[in-house]
């Protein structure tokens, strides 16, 4: 009996049926209507006291039904909509009788129907049609097919959009689900249930509810969820071996309406996401807009974010500069749409080159992304880190004082404080360059070029970044290769740190270095474990972590400040201005001009060398250059 309903269940039932099934709930609705008013004597039935009324009845029912199409529907999906439609079905058909009722009676002078029976029959006729259509999608949703394979749901948010997920899991049994429970923090909404689903405590029942389930899976079914909340959900679910699954924004859905195959696992950018950052939109737009704005390293994971986020500004011109082809085509391709984007093909080292570029487009704003970044790959070429990451911001920060440019945003790097390596030290002396230049400036004139220097740590997803390599290796079975167990990395994802970019940018008066709130320093070692679990893999088990020894260059916590530096805060709790010492421009441009004059001859050992007296806290790690530490402490 059982396997006969699920089969039932399973299948559409077609129209015919439900429309034969409507009208044999129509004539016993009306037989009850009757009994109900007494208005027949059932033990004599004639054609004219019960069969023509029901006649009556049916063909009017029968023609309401067709016209409103309530029979439609498909039962197992039944929905408020479908209640809509058979109210009218019966509300048209009804009427129709009450208009014939009248007719036939000033015509014979006694009644066909009467009209209590009409109206009451009316009113059973909806209560039996919402219920039969109301019972067979219980029983669907009871004996709905699930194999032993199906995961069990179990559904984070017990509001608006997770009843909306419930419902479109129930019609999409395909996609092997049910829905066995919710859980939501709002204590009025706990031991309630919904729709037969019952709501628990986040707090309370978590453990037990998932406790003797090795096959559930939960979604985060809320619109506006915090980061902090999100991660610890996520952590909470990741404890106990969870797969945890999230839905896309409300304002993504396809016409308003939520597709099961939409949903998306987890990713480890979630488990770093913070709260929102709050801009100053209206004075980042007072700025930007209408202005001609020169993006350096537009090519690369920041400079590219930084471009899509001004054009939301409305600015006049965009310069996307780089040196890197197919990436720059990429972007011009992406932002093909906006007529106000152009595409340069240049080397910041190449100086005459950028002269005509800032002789042509005139920028407002520079925003000076261009950078090597790579820590062990530029500890083997100090010649190119020292050419383009100091020369090269020397070559811009000089064009733009010189074109007058009102604003240069330098993107620097968390790497410049107590740096270990090379292209630390390298964006340490660029960031010197552009203070001192900053403060040459403002001795000559009050009208210069301000230069500001923003500062910030890691960011996820981008190129080279730790992440994408995790990702790359768990794909392939792994091993996962952590450097070390101990080793910690601040991390900001792409868009909230350019949001951060921006927001300093316009506030900066010249001069200062902006630090960024990068929240708690993650291990990198508990970012592969928890990568692995959400790739639904067991550490040593399918994946596992093998630890391949500090690479040249690298330390093990990385600093937003330096030994002598202390922070001073801002209107926005996330930006602080970075305490330096200030430098004297004539001779940080003596020292940087001698470098420069020297490199093409000097090797890479004398390179180091030389960088290390411009910036005396470079102390090498893990590198050939640590010998030099050793004789400048000796001398």
């Amino acid at each position: 009996m059982i396997d006969q309903i699920k089969r039932v269940a399973h299948n559409n039932t077609p129209r015919w049926v439900v429309l034969t099934l409507d009208l044999l709930l129509a004539s016993f609705s009306f037989g009850l209507s009757c009994l109900i008013t007494d208005a027949y004597n059932f033990v004599d039935i004639t054609l004219t006291g019960y069969l023509y009324p029901l006649f009556l009845v049916l063909t009017l029912r029968l023609l309401s039904f067709l016209g409103t199409k309530s029979y439609t529907g498909i039962i197992r999906y039944t929905s408020t909509q479908d209640a809509v439609r058979i109210f009218f079905a019966v509300s048209i058909s009804t009427m129709a009788l009450l208009i014939s009722e009248g007719a036939y009676f000033s015509y014979n002078g006694v009644h066909l129907l009467k009209p209590a029976v009409i109206v009451i029959d009316a009113f059973i006729l909806v209560f039996f049609l919402s219920a039969f259509r109301i019972s067979f999608k219980l029983l669907y949703n009871q004996y709905a097919p699930y194999n032993a394979s199906s995961k069990e749901l179990v559904i984070y948010g017990a509001g608006e959009a997770g009843i909306i997920v419930k419902r479109s899991f129930e019609r999409n049994s395909k996609h092997g689900r049910k829905v066995i429970a919710f859980i939501d923090d709002n204590p009025k909404l706990q031991g309630k249930s919904v729709e037969g689903v019952k709501i628990y405590s986040s707090d309370v029942d978590f453990d037990n509810l998932i406790s003797n389930r090795s096959n559930v899976e939960l979604v985060i079914a809320i619109n506006r969820i915090s980061g902090i909340r999100k991660k610890r959900i996520i952590e909470h679910c990741l404890q106990h071996n969870i797969v945890v699954k999230t839905i896309p924004p409300v304002n993504a859905w396809i016409n308003g309406e939520f597709n099961p195959q939409s949903i998306k696992s987890v990713k480890i950018e979630d488990l770093l996401e913070r709260d929102p950052i709050t801009l100053s939109k209206e004075k980042i737009n007072t700025e930007l807009r209408d202005r001609v704005i020169l993006i350096t390293g537009a090519a690369g994971s920041i400079g590219s974010e930084i471009a899509r986020q001004c054009l939301s500004f409305s600015p006049k011109k965009i310069i996307l500069l780089d040196q890197a082809e197919t990436p720059l085509y990429e972007m011009e391709n992406e932002l093909s749409s906006f007529a106000n984007v152009e595409i340069v093909v240049a080397d910041v080292c190449n100086p005459s080159r950028l002269e005509r570029v800032f002789e042509h487009f005139k920028p407002s704003y520079v925003f000076h992304a261009a950078a090597y970044k790579h820590v062990p790959l530029m500890e083997d070429n100090p010649y190119e880190a020292i050419n383009t990451n100091v020369f090269g911001t020397q070559n811009v920060a000089n064009l733009a004082a010189k074109h007058k440019v009102n604003k240069f945003v330098f993107v620097s790097t968390d790497k410049a404080v107590n740096p270990t390596n090379i292209m630390g030290a390298s964006k340490r002396i660029a960031e010197i360059y552009v203070q001192s230049l900053n403060a040459k400036l403002r001795l000559e004139s009050d009208n210069h070029t301000l230069f500001v220097t923003t500062r910030f740590g890691n960011v996820l997803g981008s190129n080279g970044s730790v992440i994408p390599l995790f990702k790359k290796q768990i794909e392939a079975g792994g091993p996962v290769t952590v450097t070390h167990p101990e080793i910690t990395r601040f991390f900001m994802t792409i868009p909230e740190a350019c949001q951060l970019v921006l927001e300093a940018g316009v506030m900066g008066k010249g001069g200062e270095i902006y630090i960024f709130d990068m929240g708690e320093s993650v291990k990198i070692v508990d970012l592969a474990r928890k990568m692995i679990k959400l790739s639904g893999f067991e550490e040593d088990k399918d994946i596992k972590i093998k630890f391949t020894g500090l690479r040249p260059g690298e330390k093990l916590k990385e600093e937003l400040l330096g030994d002598k530096e202390n922070t001073i805060g801002t209107h926005n709790p996330k930006i602080m201005v970075a305490k330096v010492p200030e430098y004297n421009y004539l001779e940080v441009n003596g020292l940087i001009s001698d470098l420069y004059s020297e490199k093409d001859h000097l090797k890479n050992r004398m390179l180091v060398k030389t960088m290390k007296q411009i910036v005396p806290e470079y102390i090498s790690n893990n590198s050939i250059y640590e010998e030099l530490d050793k004789k400048f402490i000796d001398s």
